[in-house]
């Protein structure tokens, strides 16, 4: 009997991990996925692909972007339909990452969306992972949490039963991205785009910690703020060491210790 509940057990497990599939990346471009939501907002299959279909047309195209792309290399975002990581991110070895951040994968994007109250609207809570600064955790480097949580809607917010108006908060997922394109671009020292995305990064994470946030939610965001002003002094110190920075370079002209002064 309990070799029978072992391989259940077993192809059990076997089936949960192939659920996280493979998503290819936006070809020449730094991406972010949209990865599968789990929850009882979404009934079928049908109504799980058409809210990420929705979810990538609102970013891709609704939108004002609040990162500052580094020449001919845009930001895209990918639906990953039937790629659905666990609430706590297990799958996400240091071999995954890795291969992540070797394909320019900035983000993923996943969580739970549920229905509930009377009347029924929705609530979340929705997982961002940092891809650069996962990675550069499991180089040992001393870095904020690689994986921030957000719930949805906050204290006070209006009511929703759109599930993709519920998630695409623009303040939020410009704030991370451009966290992430920000450390992405200084480990590949592009000095300007890097210091740019920073900045802008620390501004609105500031913006955000305005919000009623609470918790853990609240203190990973606190650190994440504070690590992208130093990442900003970082980048300052890196380029002028860097005897391939050009001499004229405008970065020479900042600060290290007010690295964001000029208002990102």
């Amino acid at each position: 009997m309990w070799r029978a509940s072992l391989l259940l057990a077993l192809l059990l497990g076997s089936s949960t991990q192939a659920a996280v599939v493979n998503c290819a990346p936006a070809a020449g471009r730094f991406t972010v996925l949209l990865s599968e939501p789990s929850g009882g907002a979404l009934a079928d299959r049908v109504a799980i692909e058409r809210f990420l279909n929705k979810l990538q047309f609102e970013l891709d195209q609704e939108r004002d972007e609040r990162w500052i792309n580094p020449g001919a290399t845009p930001v895209a975002f990918r639906a990953c339909p039937r790629r659905a990581p666990a609430l706590d991110g297990s799958e996400f070895s240091a071999e995954v990452v890795e291969q992540l951040n070797d394909q320019r994968v900035l983000m993923e994007v996943w969580g739970v969306v549920e229905r509930d109250g009377t009347p029924p609207a929705l609530s979340a809570q929705i997982n961002y992972l940092l891809v650069p600064l996962r990675f550069a955790a499991d180089q040992r480097e001393t870095v904020p949490a690689g994986l921030q949580r957000l719930r949805y809607p906050e204290a006070g917010a209006a009511p929703t039963t759109d599930a993709v108006q519920l998630i695409s908060r623009p303040l939020d997922l410009d704030a991370f991205i451009a966290s992430a394109l920000g450390l992405k671009l200084l480990r590949e020292r592009a000095y300007e785009p890097a210091h740019a995305n920073l900045c802008r990064a620390y501004s609105l994470l500031g913006a955000m910690l305005k919000r009623p946030i609470a918790g853990r939610s609240k203190t990973e965001l606190t650190a994440l703020h504070g690590f992208m002003q130093e990442s900003a002094g970082r980048t300052l110190r890196e380029a002028v060491a860097d005897a391939a920075y050009p001499r004229t370079g405008l970065l020479r002209l900042q600060n290290a210790a007010q690295p964001c002064a000029g208002g990102q």
